[in-house]
């Protein structure tokens, strides 16, 4: 397996060509084909990476119970429910975040005539699911989500 992963990563580096009189003659045109390797190599083990750093965190909050063995919520039975309500806040405020990034991505490719419109309906999708998410933690808190039907008159 190791040899199989060293080849196929090899074979993928090495189909970077770079002109050999330039390679010779010239530190950044080296230095740009190791920097264009790496990030072929960084990007093949995108996934292994991200798992990695999953598991990481995994154990970190395992560690952040205490080393006193007690019960999982501390004693506390409103801690699932607090973890709950914090969790969807969290994710709301990263949903409204990812979508105006998205929005803002396609007003830039829009402005420089490149494909834009898979970059604004993501930016779309994830407001609509923020603001549903939202919704989901304002019913968590007890509050009720008041309708404007006067329009502000």
């Amino acid at each position: 397996m190791k040899n199989k992963l060293g080849a196929w990563l090899g074979a993928q580096t090495n189909a970077i060509q770079i002109d050999k009189h330039l390679l010779t003659h010239s530190r950044a045109a080296r230095t740009s084909k190791r920097l264009i390797q790496a990030s072929v190599i960084v990007n093949s083990l995108g996934p292994a990476i991200a798992i990695v750093s999953i598991l990481c965190l995994t154990a970190v909050g395992t560690m952040a119970q205490g080393p006193s063995g007690g019960t999982i919520f501390g004693g506390n039975d409103q801690t699932l429910g607090n973890g709950v309500r914090e969790l969807i806040k969290w994710g709301r405020n990263l949903l409204f975040l990812l979508g105006l990034c998205g929005i803002g991505w396609a007003i830039i490719n829009f402005m420089s005539n490149k494909s834009c419109v898979k970059q604004a309906l993501g930016g779309g999708f994830c407001m609509a699911f923020g603001s549903i998410a939202s919704l989901v933690y304002s019913f968590s808190q007890g509050n009720a989500v008041n309708l404007d039907t006067d329009l502000g008159n």
